[in-house]
């Protein structure tokens, strides 16, 4: 890797500890609502990261398992959980998207040769489900007044953030192996990736510094 990707690499995992420090700073104004489970998935976004980064340094494979089996799934299933239930109001969506993601994992059984084929199928498909999720809540707040307070709308700044990431490195995963053979579009493509990674995560700090959450 260049200067500048082992750069983004080592400061990644620094912003994530910081996001995760100024959402625990706002856990007394939280903890009696669900958003504490925002601030609670922050942390162990965290974690992950760290036991990857050094509990696992030496263990690559079990590093890919964690992010495969727990790592990614928690944050897709998470952000189900917090747009089809406490924004858009439907269990029953919820457990559609979990069961439609859940299902893209069953190749595994069938290509575990090919892990990397599945890991690429269930991460296009979870993040085509997440982005139906934001599509939907965007328009649910298009046809409401809090599209006007944007600004103070702790939501806007998730979406923006999970929309930069997700959606931008889309292509990333779901063609890995065939932009792994291109080098120079595989090194700017990570650029990309670890530069959306960032923002994500600065726009959560903004969401809790600036919005104010729905509580209810």
């Amino acid at each position: 890797m260049n200067d500048l990707q082992v750069l983004l690499a080592e400061t990644l995992i620094w912003v994530q500890l910081f996001t995760a420090l100024i959402a625990l700073f706002y856990w007394t104004k939280l903890r009696n609502s669900y958003w504490r489970w925002f601030i609670a998935y922050l942390c162990i976004v965290f974690l992950v990261e760290a036991l990857s980064k050094w509990g696992l340094k030496s263990y690559p494979n079990f590093k890919v398992y964690l992010y495969d089996f727990f790592g990614i799934p928690i944050q897709f299933l998470f952000f189900y959980w917090l747009y089809a239930v406490k924004s858009l109001k439907s269990n029953r969506l919820f457990w559609i998207c979990v069961l439609i993601y859940c299902i893209s994992f069953l190749p595994y059984f069938t290509l575990f040769a090919k892990q990397n084929i599945v890991y690429s199928l269930s991460y296009t498909v979870g993040n085509v489900v997440l982005m139906l999720l934001v599509f939907l809540e965007i328009l649910k707040q298009i046809k409401s007044e809090k599209i006007l307070l944007f600004r103070e709308n702790f939501m806007f700044y998730i979406n923006i953030g999970i929309m930069v990431f997700y959606i931008g490195t889309l292509p990333f995963f779901s063609f890995y192996g065939l932009i792994l053979k291109n080098l120079s579009l595989w090194t700017n493509y990570y650029i990309f990736f670890m530069v959306a990674n960032h923002i994500m995560y600065l726009l959560f700090i903004s969401a809790f510094l600036w919005g104010k959450p729905n509580t209810h």
